[in-house]
């Protein structure tokens, strides 16, 4: 545990003339013009069952049933009747009869005992092992992701515990801009990346399972479902149901069982009925999405999806995003990041596990050019080999000498510094400038002629693994920086405004370990050498084809879970 720890912001977007900054379950609103602080929203504790945290209707089932029930609490008195054998079988023979007696009558509190002594079964500590995994280092979900509409009204977040997709909108209360939360909703699969339409109607949620779905920005509870936007699930035609109820049980251990049946039953029908919310699926990868974005060119839209499986895929936007395009393909690495320059929607910037930034013109797949960024990594981690995880890539266009120039400025995991280049006019990327910086990047916006980004207070600068000493601690997360003739140089007097808002941040008590997964994740994605298949190979749209050379997505609960 790291005990009055300040965590640094995470994840920040710009959404007119405010900062959204997103500090584990919290998010801050700062006033862009002068980098005061304006307010904030905080999530409230997330329920935990089982040292695991549920989600959406689970969440709200937990509470229903505390507030019906509390015979589940009941403790089982020496003095009430024995519970009652059922016999399962006419062909059992006696020995396991016997077994199963001695399990039913086995006293709860005396099973304790013989766990503690070390003695329980290897079902019993898996169980354990797999609690400790989903129970997450924060009270509530944490933010990993943050999208703004074009018409800054709205924001969108990803809450990856509750695999949870929230809206808020930024309104003024008594003279004073907040941040309030509209809808909830809870997707099949957690999310990992999400981009909203140009028209600012519709959201576009990429998962860890490699599936992409189309949300309607503005949701009401009480608004009809189209039955074609519902998943299809196989519910069985004679459904179990327990044949004992609360009449016909004789003991408050039977009565127990039952709570905990109906308590399974429960949860199961949630996972079978799917999201009860509009949601499309429009086309699914066989590998986990790390990134999406929306391009148009020539007025038609198009969807591009990255994947940990080395793809690059380009495909027709909605209502056609099953047809695909074209694939970028060249990385022999996962590919975490990809850009497309607002001014420039026909190039495609990526990066990811491998030594190389790729510059592609991706309606037709064609690789432009390369360059290589670990010797850059490498000087500043003052190592003679580095491995590169390209955790950030974004553009801005500033006024140069021979006119404007578009600037791509890339942020590595645990890297502190910031890597300038110039996209050139051939559509090669050219070195312009390394920038080391006191912390490691974790997130970055550009606004107008200034770049205002995150770094962290809690790990040692070139780290992800040491925390800082308490007398290297940063005095702020948030520094800004301004383009002067087209050199980026700090910004002292936007910069202590931001100096002073980073008092509100929160102090908490958090999991060292689940700190340094929302932090620090993308490392993970590299594969082993066991994982390794050909690079080459297909996609699946809507789950229908697979293509040899390919490896399936990671359910979300399982290692890749970070």
């Amino acid at each position: 545990m790291m005990a009055g720890s300040r965590i640094p912001y995470q994840c920040l977007e710009k959404c007119g003339n405010f900062l959204v900054a997103a500090s584990g379950s919290n998010i801050d609103l700062f006033n862009l013009e002068d980098g005061s602080f304006i307010s904030t929203w905080s999530s409230a504790p997330a329920p935990i069952e089982g040292g695991k945290l549920l989600a959406g209707d689970e969440a709200a089932k937990l509470e229903h049933r505390e507030s019906q029930s509390s015979s589940v609490d009941i403790k089982v008195d020496a003095s009430s009747p024995p519970a009652k054998r059922r016999k399962l079988s006419g062909d059992e023979d006696k020995s396991s009869e016997t077994k199963d007696e001695n399990t039913e009558t086995v006293d709860p509190e005396s099973k304790e005992e013989v766990d503690e002594n070390g003695k329980a079964g290897k079902k019993q500590k898996k169980q354990k092992q797999n609690n400790r995994s989903e129970t997450s280092g924060f009270e509530s979900p944490s933010i990993i992701a943050l999208a703004a509409t074009k018409d800054a009204k709205h924001v969108v977040a990803i809450t990856g515990e509750d695999k949870a997709i929230r809206v808020f909108e930024i309104a003024e209360t008594d003279g004073v801009a907040k941040i309030n939360q509209l809808s909830q909703r809870v997707m099949p699969k957690r999310p990992s990346s999400l981009a909203i339409t140009s028209d600012s109607t519709t959201i576009i949620s990429a998962d860890k399972f490699g599936d992409v779905y189309s949300l309607p920005l503005l949701f009401s509870e009480s608004s009809p479902l189209p039955q074609a936007s519902r998943e299809s699930s196989q519910v069985p035609d004679r459904p179990f149901k327990p044949s004992a109820n609360e009449f016909t049980i004789h003991s408050q251990r039977n009565r127990k069982a039952l709570e905990n049946q109906k308590r399974q039953l429960a949860l199961r029908d949630a996972k079978e009925t799917g999201p009860a919310f509009e949601h499309t699926l429009l086309l699914g990868h066989v590998s986990l999405l790390t990134d999406v974005k929306l391009a148009i060119v020539e007025g038609r839209n198009y969807i591009i999806t990255a994947d940990r499986d080395e793809h690059i895929r380009v495909s027709r936007g909605i209502p056609q995003a099953h047809i695909i395009e074209t694939f970028c393909l060249g990385h022999k690495e996962f590919v975490s990041r990809i850009c497309v320059p607002e001014e420039r929607s026909e190039i495609l910037i990526s990066g990811g596990g491998d030594n190389d930034l790729f510059v592609w013109k991706w309606a037709s797949g064609e690789l432009l050019s390369h360059i290589d960024i670990e010797r850059q990594v490498a000087e500043i981690l003052h190592s003679v080999t580095a491995k590169v995880v390209v955790s950030g890539i974004y553009h801005t266009r500033q006024p140069g000498t021979g006119g404007s120039e578009d600037i791509i400025i890339v942020t590595c995991e645990g890297v502190p510094a910031l890597f300038i280049f110039n996209l050139t006019a051939r559509n090669t990327l050219q070195r312009k400038k390394t920038i080391p910086l006191p912390g490691n990047v974790l997130s970055l916006i550009s606004s107008n002629n200034r770049i205002i980004l995150s770094v962290d207070t809690v790990y040692e600068a070139g780290s992800t693994t040491e925390v800082r000493n308490e007398d290297e601690q940063l005095d702020a997360s948030l520094l800004s920086m301004i383009f002067n003739e087209g050199e980026l140089v700090q910004d002292s007097t936007f910069g202590k405004g931001l100096s002073n808002a980073a008092e509100v941040g929160r102090k908490e008590v958090v999991n060292a370990a689940a700190l340094k997964t929302l932090l620090y994740s993308l490392e993970n994605l590299r594969k082993r050498d066991n994982e390794k298949f050909g690079t080459e190979g297909g996609e699946s749209v809507g789950g229908t084809e697979i293509q040899a050379g390919d490896t399936p997505a990671l359910e979300e609960d399982e290692q890749m879970e970070g």
